[in-house]
């Protein structure tokens, strides 16, 4: 009796190694593969893609711009517009971005997104202060977003 018991504990420690081990090389396997997935890999360039060209100054304007003493001096920074009354300017803080909407709901259409990290100006909030109106400062698109995933910069 004493044998069987013996044997019946080291298969059942077996087992439970076995499984243990199992346990851990699928944990790793997915930390791998998740690993390696957080990462994006580079878009693809085809033959067929146009190349973004810099912009070209006409040789004119080229030549006025060296012969002037004017154009040595630094240019001057563009003015930036005034803000509206109760308007502040923010970033977006959620990292999947923003869903940019008609009006202040799920049930108005898209509009868009905004990325993460992107200036918007906030124009007003809803009455229930779960949306607010915003302008997006690169290309200047309004629309609303839910609350709380933006922080004021000013």
């Amino acid at each position: 009796m004493k044998g069987f018991l013996t044997g019946l504990s080291k298969l059942l420690l077996g087992v439970v190694t076995a499984l243990l081990l199992l346990s851990l090389a699928g944990v790793a396997t997915a930390r791998y593969f998740m690993a390696r997935l957080a990462v994006l890999p580079p878009k693809p360039v085809f033959e067929n893609d146009a190349l973004p060209q810099p912009p070209q100054t006409q040789p004119a304007e080229a030549a006025e711009a060296v012969a002037s003493p004017e154009a040595a001096a630094a240019p001057e920074p563009a003015p930036t517009p005034a803000l509206e009354e109760g308007a502040y300017e923010a970033v977006v803080i959620q990292p999947i971005g923003l869903v940019l909407r008609e009006g202040p709901g799920t049930t108005f259409g898209q509009l868009g997104g905004i990325d993460y990290n992107d200036a918007v100006v906030v124009l007003e909030e809803s009455p229930d202060n779960q949306w607010v109106k915003v302008r997006v400062a690169e290309n200047g698109q309004e629309g609303w977003i839910k609350s709380g995933n933006i922080r004021q910069t000013q």
